[in-house]
């Protein structure tokens, strides 16, 4: 993308553009997290029709039932006397008798009429409920496609500040106030994760001297990839296309389309689930004294404190951060107490 710009954009302080970008980063992350709410609401609301469906046809079965016992003794009692049903009362040979007849087929009568309108009234209050789970999941889908737009809109606004961001970088001070900008979020980076270590829950912390520690120290070289990518950056000392500085990777970055689902290396419990300045949308999962931090997602599938699996699904692969959609990948490092190891030989094949 060539972008031409004005001197006063130009001279716009990296600071600024950095927090525009922060700003639509954190209203994308929420128009994820309401997709999720809604994913999961529509889930409810297909269960909840199906049952009210199988109920609606269980009790209108039931009625139809009900009816033909109905239909089927009233013409059993009126065979019973060929000269008609009258007979059958009439034929009474007292006045008791007539009136346990028809006390008889009152009785009857109300008894089927009775389950008839309480099958009756539940197949009006299941279609009900059904009629206002669809006008609902109606509404949700509404609210889906609002939602499509808006991220369409934010997307492009981001992208423009960060194509601004791109430019300015080639000027010497500006290269320089952007690389002390990305040292600050690194440093904001290293401080939030050593935060949400100590904050790990007390059973994490209890197995650190074995337990987990140990199960993960004895995996070293064997865990799985978190994904099947491209490795675009690996450990160690790099030059910086934009800035010609050397930098220092901290892990690995793995290229793979947007969307790409990404999962744990290893079982553990989520401390860090959310957005980091310049990272986009982290997770990291404690393992004992050992953590692994997934970096600029897009959708994150887990929530803080919650225990999982190796393989688990955690999030999908985005551009959250300082990144655009054409650099979508995920930063995957392996830290002890806190200190960047290198993945290389912790994963495997």
């Amino acid at each position: 993308m060539v972008l031409m710009l004005a001197p006063a954009q130009a001279e716009e302080p990296v600071q600024g553009i950095l927090d525009e970008i922060a700003r639509y980063d954190a209203q994308l992350t929420a128009l994820d997290s309401a997709d999720a709410s809604t994913t999961a609401r529509e889930a409810e609301l297909n269960t909840a029709l199906a049952a009210h469906t199988a109920d609606q046809a269980t009790a209108t079965a039931e009625v139809q039932k009900r009816r033909t016992e109905v239909d089927r003794a009233l013409r059993a009692a009126y065979r019973l006397q060929r000269r008609g049903f009258a007979r059958l009362l009439f034929d009474a040979q007292s006045p008791d008798e007539l009136r346990r007849r028809v006390h008889y087929l009152l009785a009857t009568a109300r008894t089927q009429d009775a389950a008839m309108s309480e099958f009756e009234a539940v197949v009006q209050k299941r279609a009900a409920a059904a009629t206002a789970a669809e006008a609902e999941m109606k509404a949700l889908q509404g609210l889906a496609a609002e939602r499509v737009q808006q991220r369409e809109s934010l997307k492009e606004e981001r992208d423009r500040r960060l194509a601004l961001l791109r430019s300015v970088q080639r000027s010497p001070p500006i290269s320089r106030q952007y690389s002390n900008e990305t040292a600050r979020a690194r440093a904001e980076f290293d401080g939030d994760v050593a935060t949400h270590e100590g904050a790990a829950p007390a059973a994490a912390a209890a197995s650190s001297a074995g337990g987990d520690s140990e199960a993960f120290r004895e995996a070293r070289g064997t865990l799985p990839w978190p994904l099947r990518g491209r490795l675009i950056l690996g450990w160690g000392p790099y030059v910086d296309d934009l800035t010609h500085e050397t930098l220092q990777s901290l892990g690995y970055d793995i290229a793979s389309p947007p969307g790409t689902p990404f999962r744990a290396v290893f079982a553990g419990t989520v401390t860090r689930s959310g957005y980091i300045r310049g990272y986009g949308q982290v997770v990291m999962v404690q393992h004992g004294t050992y953590a692994t931090l997934y970096a600029h997602a897009n959708g994150l599938r887990v929530s803080q404190g919650q225990e999982v699996q190796a393989g688990d699904v955690l999030g999908l692969v985005g551009s959250t951060g300082l990144l655009d959609e054409s650099e979508a990948r995920l930063h995957f490092e392996v830290r002890y107490n806190g200190t960047p190891q290198d993945p290389g030989a912790w994963l495997g094949g």
